[in-house]
């Protein structure tokens, strides 16, 4: 009996495999254009600059404050 749902699951665990690669990541990728990468990058990296212009930002506001506690011991 529990060889014969060990088989049943792998059948059916090899075909949803296979649909997966089928339907699934293939044909998204196809879908996908170069022009939507590169778009979709130039927004990430966009987006990380203005991270690290906000990081910049809070390191000097933290150097301000580290000199003002240093002055005032």
């Amino acid at each position: 009996m529990r060889k014969i749902l060990m088989g049943a699951a792998l059948f059916i665990a090899g075909i949803a495999c296979g649909l997966i690669v089928t339907y699934g990541t293939l044909h998204a990728q196809g879908s996908i254009s170069e022009s939507d990468i590169m778009t979709k990058l130039n927004e990430i990296s966009k987006g990380q600059e203005d991270v690290m212009a906000a990081i910049n930002l809070m390191k000097e506001d933290l150097q301000i404050v580290k000199i003002r506690v240093t002055q005032m011991q």
